[in-house]
Formats: structure tokens, sequence, C-alpha cells
């Protein structure tokens, strides 16, 4: 992603410009490694989504980076120098984009940067949470063991981030495909059979002549309809990268009935087991906290978490600060104090973890059960309408003749 920023040198001259970094608060690290004062950042955002377009098509599933650290692990478990060990690794990658990142990323090494700092040129690849663990693996010399527990972490995590997924496309599909094809019978199919109507001179019941107007307008307007559907689409993209955008639709979807369960289990599954990963690996609890919060992927989940670094800094707990927020369950809160009263947080925030991840997997099966026959209740509702509207006038014009 593009930042724009405004910056001052150590003298104070005023410096502007853009930077590519994977999210702000890297694109800000970046400029005060180059000893500039950051005065004002904002990331670009484009019209037609062209950064989208392109993460798109360069795009690094994440079960490839589970295989990339299994392998990683397994060699430098094996004895090979860890230079020696990526090019082996990235001459089999096969996607060709990750093939050239990893190839960049041995050159790095090769020059004499660490393994992490090479990682970390690559954020649209490798998370903050995977460079943070790499480099805390590195601290205290079992990167080996540290990259093994992240691809199971990784791959306990795409699990669970495929399953809720699968849950929202499979209704998603389904209703855009009726919508679809709907649109396109009212365009074109539709007023090809009101013509044989209107040519009879009859008196249409109700439901055929609220078609035969809906149909009119689809037809009249097809082309204009698909241009502001397209505009709205694009606009809400752009809208949903800027950081209000995203913190309103976050709000939204922990909102709406029996999905805000799913994706609160979900967040608090995903935040529970990256910070317990982070501070088993030696990381410090306020930095531990903030890279969780950055990760988690909702902005709620996120302020509630940047709450709890505030709280620490000034010597409080982790507890207090999500006892104040109503995003967090009494029972998360009251487990996290009793891990910080007997020094096990991280074995605490594994069971809420799994327990969270349990409870996903039980509630995307009872709401994929719940919405294949609701689903097909209301098609079957559209469809009826739709015949009835139709055969209605034929069935008067039979009993005419």
């Amino acid at each position: 992603m593009k930042f724009k920023y405004k910056a001052r040198t150590i003298s104070g001259i005023e410096q502007e410009g853009s930077i590519e970094a994977g999210t702000q608060k890297m694109a800000v690290e970046m400029l005060q490694k180059h000893k500039l004062i950051v005065v004002s950042i904002r990331p670009v955002q484009s019209l037609f989504a062209k950064n989208q377009l392109l993460s798109f098509i360069h795009r690094v599933k994440s079960q490839e980076i589970v295989e990339f650290s299994k392998e990683f692990s397994v060699l430098l478990s094996a004895g090979i120098p860890l230079v020696e060990a990526l090019e082996i690794i990235q001459k089999q990658v096969g996607n060709l984009y990750f093939k050239d990142q990893l190839a960049e990323v041995v050159s790095d090494v090769r020059d004499g940067a660490s393994f992490s700092s090479a990682l970390e040129r690559h954020p649209d690849i490798f998370s903050n949470l995977y460079i943070n663990l790499v480099r805390a693996g590195e601290a205290s010399g079992k990167i080996q063991t540290v990259l093994l527990h992240l691809s199971d972490h990784l791959e306990k995590q795409h699990h669970l981030n495929s399953r809720v997924k699968s849950s929202l496309l499979y209704p998603a599909v389904v209703i855009g495909g009726f919508g679809i094809v709907g649109l396109l019978m009212m365009a074109f199919v539709v007023p090809k059979l009101m013509e044989i109507f209107s040519e009879n001179n009859m008196d249409l019941p109700l439901p055929t002549k609220i078609l035969i107007a809906v149909s009119g307008f689809f037809h009249n307007y097809f082309i204009l309809i698909i241009i502001a559907l397209a505009l709205v689409v694009v606009g809400l993209r752009n809208f949903k990268n800027t950081p209000k955008g995203k913190a309103a639709l976050d709000g939204f979807l922990l909102k709406i009935p029996a999905l805000n369960k799913i994706l609160e289990k979900f967040y608090l599954s995903r935040f529970s087991a990256n910070l317990s990963m982070l501070i088993i690996s030696g990381v410090s609890i306020i930095e531990s906290l903030q890279i969780s919060g950055d990760v988690v992927g909702n902005e709620v989940y996120k302020k509630v978490i940047y709450s709890a670094v505030d709280e620490v800094r000034t010597g409080g707990s982790v507890a207090y600060a999500f006892e104040a927020s109503d995003a967090i369950p009494p029972m998360v809160s009251k487990m996290i104090k009793v891990g910080e009263k007997t020094g096990n947080l991280d074995l605490v925030l594994k069971s809420i973890s799994n327990f969270y991840s349990k409870e996903v997997d039980i509630a995307v099966e009872g709401i994929t059960a719940i919405i294949e026959p609701v689903l097909i209740l209301l098609l079957g509702a559209g469809v009826a309408i739709l015949v009835a509207a139709i055969l209605m006038p034929i069935y008067q014009m039979t009993e005419a003749f």
C-alpha cells in the first residue's frame, strides 16, 4: 500500500513524498529509520483500486506460507545453513511472485542482513506477527522450533478462516446468482413475454402489472443500473480501506444477528492464539499486545487491545482493560486475570483460543444448517411470484379462447 507523508529532518527541513509499506505503522517505522520526524501520513486511495488489483494478482496464499515455514524448519533442524536452506526452498516454490520475493530475501541474508530484517522488506507476504516471532527465534537461537510452532499456528488459523469464509460465501453466491439471473430476466426475457399480453389488450392481474413496471425499469435503464452498481462497489471498497470506513464496517458486522456471535468467537480465538504464541516466543507483553492488535483484523477489537497496551504501560493489567469493554465476554477477562496472577498467561490464552476455535466450528455448522432451508424457501417464493405473474395472464388467454 502507498502512503503519502509530510516529515521533518532533525535539522527542521520539511519533506513531502510517498512510501510503499504493508501498514501505516510500518510506513512510520521506515521513515523513522531514515531519521525523519513524521508530521502526517495517510494512505493513497486509487479510484479504480489499482493497488488492490495488483495485490490480488501478486498474492501468496496462507497455505504457501505454512508450507514454507515447515520446510524451512525441517532443513534448519537437519543442520543445513540458513542461506542454503532458503535457496533450496526458493527453487522449489511454484508461485512465481513468491519465488521472486524469496530470491530477494536470499540476497539480503547473503549480504549480511538478519532473516527477520529480510522478511520485513516484504510486508505483503510476511505479517508483523510472523516477522516478530522470527526475530524472537533469532534472539533465543531456536528459530527452527519457532518456525515449526509458527507453521502449526498458521495452519490452525487458516482452517479457522476457511470455516468462517465458507459459511459466508455459500449464501452470498446463491443470493448473488439468483439476483443476476433475475436482473437478466427482467431486462431481456420478461419484456418479450409482455409484448404478447399487450397485443391482446388483456386486463392484466396486479402481480403482472407490477412485474411489467419493474421489468420496464430494468429494460430501459439496464446500462445505468450496471454502472451505478459498479460505482457503489468501487466506492464501498475504497471507503472500507480508510480507517473510518473499516471501523464503521467492522462495527456494523458485529451487530448483525447470528453473524456477530460467529465473528466474536473468531476474533477472540485469533487474538488469544496470536498473543499466546508471541508470549511463549519471548516477546514482551506490550509488544505482543500491539502486534496482536494490528493483526486481529477488526477495528473494534483492535481498539480494546490497544486500551490494554495503555493499561499495562501504566502498571495495570490486561484483564482490567478487558473488563471495561462490552466486546470481551466476562469469562475471557476472568481467565486472563487468573493467568496474570499465576504467571501462566500464555497457557490460559491457548486454552481460550482452543475453546473459541471449537465454538466457531459448532456455530458455523449450526448457521449453515439453518441457512440452507431458509434460502430454499426464499428462492422458491421468488420463483413462485415470478411464475405466477407470467402464468396468470396466459391462463386467462386460454380461457378466452
